[in-house]
């Protein structure tokens, strides 16, 4: 049996042995509060450094908040943009046709104008042929009242006078007399413009029925007929070169009045005209 002194002893050493224990388990707690807390403080010193204040943050809220409200009004900006460039495009290809169609209008503009000047001159010629009702050979023209044949215009087939009028009285008539300024009038309007400027106009006129009496001056036509009214140019006929001579041409000229002029029968080759009366239907 312990004694009764010796346990409770033993019971105060225990007791002060876990006094001892408890005391250093707590201040070993708050040492690592402690630590703890100056960590969280350093931390949050930091922390607080790195935050940026309201007043600096401020454009980037605002900015983000214009995007946000405004992102429905960009989009519809670009699908404008893309509908313009698409307009343009379709206004390009529109022109491009529009040019097309232009050209092909013009095309077609000027085969109608040729197809009416064509036609023109087939109602010309069917007119020609109704006025002649067969009342004049083939390849003359019925003009007034009288069959005229204007020789091909080549030079290869011009002649001088006496076979120009050799090749009107084969065919049935003889070179035109020209007797009324209605006749001069109807054969200048109806005569070829074979021109009139060139340094040799006068190899570009037509024989006509008219020659001068040899040593007399008179002038003839070849129905022996004398000249009732002249149409010369001015300062004919004459008598020296190239246009001296007895036998009388005509040119087209703007004053009909002035549309005859003499050369010589037989050394100038020109084109002709040939006159006859018509049939009687």
């Amino acid at each position: 049996m312990v004694p009764q002194s010796q346990s409770r002893s033993s019971r105060a050493g225990f007791g002060f042995r876990h006094q001892r224990l408890v005391i250093l388990s707590l201040g070993l707690l708050n040492a690592a509060l402690l630590i703890s807390a100056a960590v969280v403080g350093i931390y949050c010193a930091n922390a607080k450094d790195l935050q940026v204040s309201d007043l600096a943050g401020m454009p980037l809220i605002l900015q983000m908040n214009f995007l946000r409200n405004h992102t429905g009004i960009m989009k519809a900006k670009a699908a404008a943009q893309a509908a313009l460039v698409k307009e343009r495009a379709d206004a390009v290809q529109i022109k491009l046709e529009m040019a097309q169609k232009n050209a092909l209008t013009d095309t077609f503009e000027k085969r109608i104008q040729s197809l009416k000047a064509e036609r023109t001159t087939l109602q010309s010629q069917q007119t020609t042929l109704e006025k002649n009702c067969d009342r004049c050979p083939s390849g003359w023209v019925l003009l007034k009242t009288s069959c005229y044949y204007f020789s091909n215009y080549e030079d290869a087939s011009k002649k001088n006078w006496s076979a120009s009028r050799a090749d009107c009285v084969s065919k049935g008539g003889d070179l035109v007399v020209i007797n009324s300024w209605e006749e001069q009038q109807t054969i200048n309007v109806n005569l070829p413009r074979l021109g009139s400027s060139s340094s040799m106009w006068w190899l570009n006129g037509f024989w006509m029925g008219l020659t001068a009496v040899e040593g007399q001056g008179t002038w003839m036509w070849v129905n022996n007929t004398e000249v009732s009214s002249t149409y010369w140019k001015f300062g004919q006929p004459q008598n020296r070169e190239p246009w001296s001579g007895n036998c009388a041409a005509l040119l087209y000229y703007v004053d009909i009045r002035k549309t005859w002029y003499s050369l010589n029968c037989q050394q100038n080759q020109l084109n002709w005209i040939c006159e006859m009366e018509p049939r009687r239907n």
